[in-house]
């Protein structure tokens, strides 16, 4: 199965992932059509294992940078930097391959979702040390993650690829410190309400 993925891989490279044939990929393993069909469905299941594999190396690099020492917001800051880097150099250097995730995002297939599932945990993480006191963590990072989709969605990567690298990562440092002030206000202000308690005003041993 693993030999079957790496030959995928390579084909997908070289021709795109339209082009790619399972009887192609049988042939090569030197085994039936069949027989590979036991191990993969079809096409669509045997391209997921291609992007499954790409996406569990980014995850592996992704994870690394959230558990790096340094401050909260700098740790957040050097994930989504490191997660736009990784596509950009993936659509650069391989664009077959990362047009097969583009395909895969776009149908929504199952192996993406779970890396989405899981980015946002992560995501979520990170965002409740940054933003201290944040209500509701995992919605904050699904709003994050959707004001910053035009740095990380897959078709947006593409379409922004001749944006030099050095402008568009100072973008993204702007609009993320913006969106984390904003985050750090909403907070504060939750907190201000909850100690003022019901009638408006601070109890009376908080003043």
């Amino acid at each position: 199965r693993s030999r079957a993925v790496e030959i995928a891989h390579e084909r997908i490279t070289a021709l795109g992932y339209e082009k790619l044939r399972v009887t192609d990929v049988a042939a090569e393993l030197g085994i039936s059509h069949a027989a590979l069909y036991g191990h993969f469905s079809d096409k669509a299941d045997l391209l997921d294992a291609v992007v499954r594999h790409w996406l569990a190396e980014t995850a592996k690099q992704l994870t690394r940078i959230a558990a790096c020492p340094g401050p909260p917001e700098a740790r957040l800051e050097a994930w989504l930097l490191g997660r736009m880097r990784l596509k950009r150099a993936t659509a650069r250097k391989d664009p077959h391959l990362y047009e097969a995730y583009c395909a895969a995002t776009s149908r929504l297939r199952p192996v993406v979702q779970v890396y989405l599932d899981q980015t946002l945990v992560l995501l979520a993480e990170m965002l409740e040390q940054a933003v201290p006191g944040l209500k509701d963590p995992v919605a904050a990072a699904s709003l994050l993650r959707s004001a910053m989709s035009v740095y990380s969605y897959p078709w947006l990567v593409i379409d922004t690829l001749e944006v030099p690298d050095d402008q568009i990562e100072a973008q993204l440092r702007e609009m993320l410190a913006l969106l984390l002030a904003g985050m750090r206000m909403r907070a504060a202000e939750a907190a201000q309400a909850a100690d003022a308690g019901p009638g408006g005003e601070a109890p009376a041993g908080g003043r």
